[in-house]
């Protein structure tokens, strides 16, 4: 009887312990990477990461910083003829609290007889950018390669429900915020100065005070104080602290050695 009693005790636990994931749960993903045409291959793994934890009530299911991995679909450099180059990845998976892999899919119901989107890419699938950080999503130019810049945002959608354990969420969550980036100072309250950046390279990378917030040519609002200012491109790099004046406008001429 005390055997069958703690049996019936842990079978509770462990349910209590899973949550159900719905098909067509909305996760917002954010490139980690600048993929280009004139240097992408077609199978090539595309990195990506949660924006915004997922909770179903209020239990994290896939954590703020959660892996979202993807696939080249098309890579093409740029041809003679004034050709531009042609680039297109998809957006395949994502990796809930308890280490599983979930598909993902880009609209909010599945068409009927599909599966997600592996085969299809971002351009194909018609998927819109929610965000960008300081470029277009692709530099469509005659003649000239395709990039998609590093902290592009989209919205995609789980495959399939999935059942996901919240046991180890707390543990999860801590580890992911220590590698997550803070938010860009560009979008804090109570912001008043303008600074204008650009550099002798173009589209290269930008963080202020450690936090990635766009590419150049870009400009943005920063609080007053003390902020150190990157921007790097592949092994060139060029760093200032700034000195920031509530209401003042600064230009920055990164050049980039």
């Amino acid at each position: 009887m005390k055997k069958t009693l703690v049996f019936a005790l842990l079978s509770v636990l462990s349910c209590s312990a899973q949550i159900e994931l719905p098909e067509g749960t909305k996760i917002r993903v954010r490139l980690e990477q600048a993929i280009s045409s004139a240097t992408a291959e077609e199978g090539q793994l595309v990195e990506m990461s949660v924006t915004d934890a997922v909770r179903v009530g209020d239990a994290v299911v896939i954590a703020e910083g959660a892996s979202v991995t993807g696939t080249v679909t098309e890579a093409h450099e740029k041809r003679r003829m004034g050709r531009a180059g042609k680039l297109d990845f998809s957006i395949d998976r994502v990796k809930t609290v308890d280490n599983r892999w979930v598909p993902l899919r880009y609209t909010v119901t599945k068409k009927s007889g599909q599966s997600h989107a592996v085969s299809s890419g971002i351009l194909t699938a018609g998927v819109a950018a929610v965000f960008w950080p300081a470029a277009p999503l692709m530099l469509l130019r005659k003649g000239q390669d395709i990039t998609s810049n590093r902290g592009v945002v989209f919205e995609v959608y789980t495959d399939r429900n999935q059942t996901v354990g919240t046991a180890a969420t707390s543990d999860t969550s801590a580890s992911r915020a220590a590698t997550v980036p803070a938010a860009p100072l560009a979008s804090l309250p109570g912001a008043t100065a303008t600074i204008s950046i650009t550099s002798s390279i173009s589209a290269a990378d930008i963080e202020v005070d450690g936090a990635f917030i766009g590419s150049t040519p870009t400009t943005l609002q920063l609080a007053g104080g003390q902020h150190q200012i990157a921007v790097r491109k592949g092994v060139k790099s060029w760093k200032r602290t700034l000195q920031v004046t509530s209401g003042s406008t600064i230009t920055l001429n990164a050049t980039l050695e």
